[in-house]
């Protein structure tokens, strides 16, 4: 099973909360993320110290200044990588 930091590259997908989450977020904020989303699928092991795994959880984040990316790695596939919920660090862990 692939773990974060090996060098694959991944195809992400979106839920639909986390296309909501970004689209609620400002312009300037959300290019950011999606940018650190684009670079993490293309070398995981370049922000591999900016993602964890979450306890209790299959989710893993992906650390974007104040905000949180939660995204889990298909078992099967591991080169998918679903983006679940994109949410200020506040309320990122709320649901998960």
């Amino acid at each position: 099973m692939w773990v974060p930091g090996m060098s694959e590259t991944l195809q992400v997908t979106y839920e639909t909360k986390a296309i909501k989450d970004l689209k609620a977020i400002e312009p300037a904020a959300r290019r950011r993320i999606i940018a650190k989303i684009v670079q993490y699928a293309d070398t995981p092991a370049a922000l591999g110290n900016n993602v964890k795994h979450l306890t209790g959880s299959s989710f893993y984040r992906l650390r974007v200044g104040d905000y949180r990316v939660i995204f889990s790695l298909d078992a099967e596939v591991a080169t998918v990588m679903t983006v679940i919920r994109v949410r200020h660090r506040r309320e990122a862990y709320e649901h998960h």
